[in-house]
């Protein structure tokens, strides 16, 4: 059996649930599938997949980890014989890569899993394979470096390297000092980076950067040195556990990120970073915790771990330990189960119910009809958006008899200028500039967002598609002054103030019509993106969207539900009635 076929029958296993698996995990798998679909259809798609599949590469890792010994515990001294979830990781790292180039497709990994999965050794492997074989290939000096926050545990994979090359066929190849290993044949060398030595990177190239334990870094320093090399083949490789700090950038940032890469239903792309989370599932423990008592959910954080008897007793141990002592259940969500503890299920929208709203053309024309306008002024030099919100009757019956009426949601966003566009773009990680060309982000070239240019947009749009404009609905704190203008000027014009009890209703109910699939929209990732960003904040049983959740923008989402607390009475007239028609005499 081929690698790639061991892959491909892990990856079915672990979506068919032969083998147990974690949703991410499972996204992950069906990612690798769908990549290999990609390959085979490469010339039948309209853009050519500019990656393969390389066997013997993918076969070089696996040897190049045999040739190195256990470093502790039961298997000490034996040589490494990669697991099939290494492998799945380990081997596309290496296995898939450029058509144009031969270089490896992956310029960064994300790895989360539960402790004692072996992370640092399947770190400083890598480590050893890159400056050796790797440096050897490309014909370069690699500088790779270890990053922590404190001094030993930026040394943990450079000691682990020393230690797997004990009794190893591959030591005479390395010079073993007690800052470093080098590659003797090309000077490439292994060092440590720590922020307790005051080290920050300042002044080095690194060709590769291994962040251990990234959930311990309170900044993105190390991780942005990291993204600087000018080698051949660069990796920034991230292995990870869930931490209880959810304001550091491993949770806040790269996991919620990683995350949306992974989902099917999340706009969210990029080819060159490989992936894989292995966490419990919420659904396994937020109703009962004592649910985590079925050890068959333990492997979905613990690929190795629950492979052996012995790995299966130490969790056992601290589980039976966390549930006796409550101060040790934080530890064991986050160090066993891969639970990042302060999260909680906040996030708003259900995004595969979401996804199923969207359509590729509308099923009615709504020239003529009524339109709510919904507006975020509240960042004016940042991003600002626009939604269209259009009530129509859909002509199918709830259960009392009464008509269904369904929503046609549009948006569009601003942003004041190009500097601010590439800072959102570097901050946000996602590419605010193929929006702006695919007509979905408008730049106004202004140091803040101009107002005028919004509304020129607006007017421009009901005009061009004859909608009747009922209501302009805004947040007051960020626009009075236009309010006051557009209401001189005949229009209606509603506060729609940002507190729990004046956006309950709209929040609540928009998210019931979405369930619902009462709502539909064009192909819009920048509206989706802000979905997928959307938490919701609650008082009392009241809910609306909170701003200060996440540093990613929801603004979007603010200016749908801001016209949909209009939109929800519209009173249906004679007037409404325009392409109706049509859309009771279609298939939809």
């Amino acid at each position: 059996m081929t690698i790639k076929e061991e892959l491909v029958r892990y990856s079915e296993d672990c979506l068919s649930g032969i083998e147990i698996s974690g949703q991410k995990h499972g996204w992950a798998c069906r990612r690798f599938l769908e990549d290999l679909k990609k390959e085979d259809a490469r010339n039948t798609l309209a853009t050519p997949w500019p990656y393969y599949w390389d066997e013997k590469e993918a076969e070089k890792i696996v040897e190049w980890f045999s040739m190195l010994r256990h470093s502790k515990g039961e298997l000490s001294g034996q040589p490494i014989i990669l697991t099939t979830w290494q492998k799945f990781n380990l081997c596309q790292l290496y296995g898939w890569r450029e058509i144009a180039t031969g270089y490896k497709r992956f310029k960064q990994s994300f790895i989360e899993v539960g402790r004692k999965n072996a992370k640092s050794q399947m770190e400083a492997g890598v480590a050893l394979y890159e400056i050796s074989v790797m440096a050897t290939k490309n014909e370069e000096h690699y500088e790779y470096y270890t990053a922590g926050t404190k001094r030993d545990q930026s040394k943990i994979i450079l000691n682990e390297a020393k230690r797997m090359l004990n009794n190893s066929p591959l030591k005479p190849l390395f010079k073993i000092t007690r800052d470093a290993v080098l590659h003797r044949k090309t000077g490439s060398y292994i060092k440590a980076l720590s922020k307790e030595d005051g080290q920050n990177g300042d002044g080095t190239n690194p060709a590769g950067l291994i962040l251990d334990e990234y959930h311990q870094h309170k900044t993105t320093e190390f991780y942005d040195l990291g993204l600087g090399s000018n080698t051949k083949e660069p990796l920034l490789m991230i292995i990870t556990t869930a931490g209880m700090d959810l304001t550091y950038p491993c949770y806040t940032q790269e996991y919620q990120y990683c995350s949306k890469i992974l989902d099917p239903s999340v706009d969210v792309e990029n080819d060159e970073y490989m992936i894989d989370i292995c966490e419990v599932d919420p659904e396994d423990y937020k109703d009962d915790i004592k649910n985590l008592e079925n050890e068959e959910i333990w492997k979905k954080a613990n690929p190795i771990r629950m492979s052996y008897e012995n790995g299966i007793k130490k969790i056992r141990t601290a589980w039976r330990v966390a549930r006796e002592i409550p101060e040790k259940m934080t530890a064991f969500l986050t160090k066993c189960m891969n639970i990042w503890v302060q999260a909680k299920e906040k996030g708003y929208m259900d995004m595969a119910k979401w996804k199923a709203c969207q359509v590729d053309e509308l099923p009615i024309d709504t020239r003529g009809m009524s339109v709510y306008v919904g507006f975020d002024m509240s960042a004016k030099i940042d991003l600002t958006s626009v939604a269209f919100i259009i009530p129509f009757l859909s002509g199918e019956s709830d259960q009392t008899g009464k008509e269904i009426v369904k929503y046609i949601v549009f948006s569009h966003s601003f942003i004041p200028n190009r500097e601010k566009l590439a800072e959102r773009k570097a901050k946000d990680k996602v590419d605010y500039d193929a929006w702006e060309r695919l007509g979905y982000l408008t730049v106004t070239d202004t140091p803040i967002v101009d107002q005028n240019a919004v509304m020129k947009y607006v007017l421009d749009t009901c005009e061009e598609n004859r909608w009747n404009i009922e209501c302009m609905c805004f947040d007051p704190a960020n626009a009075s002054k236009i309010m006051m203008d557009l209401s001189e000027e005949g229009y209606a014009v509603e506060e729609v103030y940002q507190s729990h009890k004046s956006l309950n209703e709209s929040t609540q109910g928009f998210r019931e019509q979405v369930y619902c699939e009462n709502v539909l929209y064009l192909y819009n990732p920048l509206l989706n993106y802000a979905m997928s960003n959307a938490v919701i904040k609650i008082n009392q049983g009241l809910i609306k969207i909170d701003k200060d959740a996440t540093t990613k923008r929801i603004d979007p989402v603010d200016a749908v539900l801001c016209g949909f607390k209009l939109a929800l009475y519209h009173e249906f007239g004679s007037g409404d009635l325009e392409g109706i028609d049509a859309f009771l005499e279609s298939d939809w």
